[in-house]
């Protein structure tokens, strides 16, 4: 299951990188046609709106996946293993609830807005709303999975619970322990 999950998210990535491009393809092309030609389209302006409110949603399924979400471990770090298994089915309980609620209330958006489109392109608001469905759903499987996951293997819970404060924690931690085999090095010499 674990292994279908990685390649249907793996185009989810590369769906991210398309939609970022053709983003960024109707902007640039909305400013050349602003300033060189006095004139520009207006569904560009739209649709590259609407493609950010789509890299948004879609990137937090990503970001889901890959445990990348901010989150504070600073007290699930400090607890003993079974407290860490705890704490992370409670999380992910509380995550899919959440998500069931955003499905929920969105169905209703969805359900009231089949006939309103939007001004320039004319899509149905309905489409653009559908969108955190989607993600909801998948944020809810993403949640099922871990939670096997660490069924499974209760020992993957440090790996799934441990978050990064930033890029440059890894550098420091990687530059502290290329330190750290240099003096050890020198020690034995």
């Amino acid at each position: 299951m674990s292994n279908i999950l990685d390649k249907l998210f793996k185009n989810v990535d590369y769906l991210l990188g398309i939609m970022m491009a053709l983003m960024v393809g109707f902007v640039f092309l909305n400013v050349i046609l602003r300033a060189g030609f006095n004139s520009g389209l207006v569904w560009s302006e739209e649709l590259a709106r609407y493609l950010f409110v789509f890299i948004t949603f879609i990137g937090a399924i990503g970001a889901m996946r890959s445990n990348s979400h901010l989150g504070m471990d600073i007290v699930v770090r400090r607890l003993p293993h079974k407290g860490k298994i705890v704490a992370y089915f409670l999380n992910q309980a509380l995550i899919l609830v959440v998500m069931g609620m955003l499905v929920q209330g969105t169905y209703s958006m969805v359900v009231q807005s089949v006939e309103a489109r939007a001004a320039a392109t004319g899509i149905p608001l309905s489409v653009l709303f559908s969108i955190m469905i989607v993600t909801a759903v998948c944020i809810g499987i993403n949640c099922i999975a871990n939670i096997v996951k660490v069924i499974k293997d209760p020992n993957k819970i440090d790996q799934l619970v441990t978050m990064h404060e930033s890029e440059e924690d890894d550098i420091v931690d990687q530059v502290n322990s290329d330190n750290k085999t240099n003096s050890e090095k020198k020690l034995s010499i």
